[in-house]
Parts: structure tokens; C-alpha cells; sequence
């Protein structure tokens, strides 16, 4: 089994880019949010996915991300594991992946998808599915880029694996899915 890791801020269009880009092929995408979501629904600590940032206590949060990368890692063939490289909460950036999580997950390659934030600040504002209401407008969302490749180059000496950035410029999904596939083959 190989676990490829592909993250990047809310709205930047990792999971569009990820379901294009895995189109034709054998591979699953584990999203990381959605499976810890499903616990912490079963466990009557949130009703939204939009909560997990604010409504679960920090160590709760953490024994459920350890669960949930027991369960991906649990998954039979080759995962993309779809989640963010950092989580913002009200009192600052926490790890998407702290260490002992990473470990687990053992990633052949952590990809960052990246874009300008004017567009993802527009893509977040148009999107009614979520309430993204706290993660402000490009120039937070410049700060949040920075982060996160930050955390994805950190990740990658933990665990000694290459990082890879795409950059998915706005009306150019198709693009950004050809860079990806590559890092796939």
C-alpha cells in the first residue's frame, strides 16, 4: 500500500483537482476530515463538519485523528489521503498531521496544492456548502498558504519524503488534475 498526501488551505480546489486527476485509475481518495467527522458524529461531539475546529476539545481532537489514520491505513491498496497540512482554530495553526500521525500514515509523497489567494478567497466566498466564515479574505489566506507549506516541508523531513507543489491557477483544473496524475504513475 502507498499513502500519497495531498493538502491545501479550504478552497484552494484540492478535492476537485484530486477526484479529476485519480479519474480512470485504481486509486482511493480517504478524505482525513470526513472519516474523523464520521467519528466524532457517532460519539455526539459535533453535527457539522464545519465544528470539528471549534466545538471538539483539543485532546479529543487528537485521539480521533489517531483513529482515524488507524482506519486509513487499515485501507487496502493505494490511498491519497485528502486533508489539510494545518488546522486553524481560534488560538492559532495546530498540525493536520502531527508526528505520530504522520508516522502512521508513512506517505510516499506530500503534495501541497496551492493557489492565488484572491481566488481562493472568491471560491470560499461563493461556496454555500460550508460556513468558512473564519478564515477571512487573500491576505489571511496568503498567511494560511505560508503555513502549510511550512508544516508539508516539516512533515517531509520527519518522515523523508519529497514534497511536491501544483498550482492550480484559476480555470485550469484539467492543468493542475496532468501535474498530479504524474506524481501518481
Amino acid at each position: 500500500m502507498a499513502v500519497y498526501i495531498v493538502t491545501g488551505t479550504p478552497g484552494v480546489g484540492k478535492t476537485t483537482i484530486l477526484n479529476e486527476a485519480i479519474r480512470g485509475t485504481s486509486l482511493k481518495i480517504a478524505t482525513f476530515g470526513d472519516v474523523m467527522f464520521e467519528m466524532a458524529k457517532e460519539m455526539k461531539l459535533v453535527s457539522s463538519k464545519d465544528e470539528m475546529r471549534s466545538k471538539i476539545p483539543l485532546d479529543k481532537y487528537k485521539k480521533i485523528q489517531e483513529r482515524a489514520a488507524d482506519k486509513i491505513t487499515g485501507m487496502s491498496g493505494d490511498v491519497i489521503v485528502d486533508t489539510h497540512a494545518s488546522m486553524k482554530r481560534l488560538d492559532g495553526y495546530y498540525p493536520g498531521l502531527p508526528e505520530q500521525i504522520l508516522k502512521k500514515l508513512n506517505p510516499r509523497v506530500i503534495i501541497v496544492i496551492e493557489a492565488k489567494p484572491s481566488d481562493i478567497a472568491l471560491r470560499r466566498k461563493e461556496d454555500s456548502t460550508r460556513q468558512r466564515a473564519d478564515f477571512g479574505g487573500a491576505e489571511e489566506t496568503m498567511e494560511y498558504q505560508s503555513v502549510n507549506r511550512a508544516f508539508a516541508i516539516a512533515y517531509s523531513a520527519m518522515v523523508g519524503c519529497p514534497v511536491k507543489i501544483i498550482v492550480n491557477e484559476q480555470g485550469k483544473i484539467l492543468e493542475a488534475a496532468a501535474k498530479l496524475r504524474e506524481v501518481f504513475k
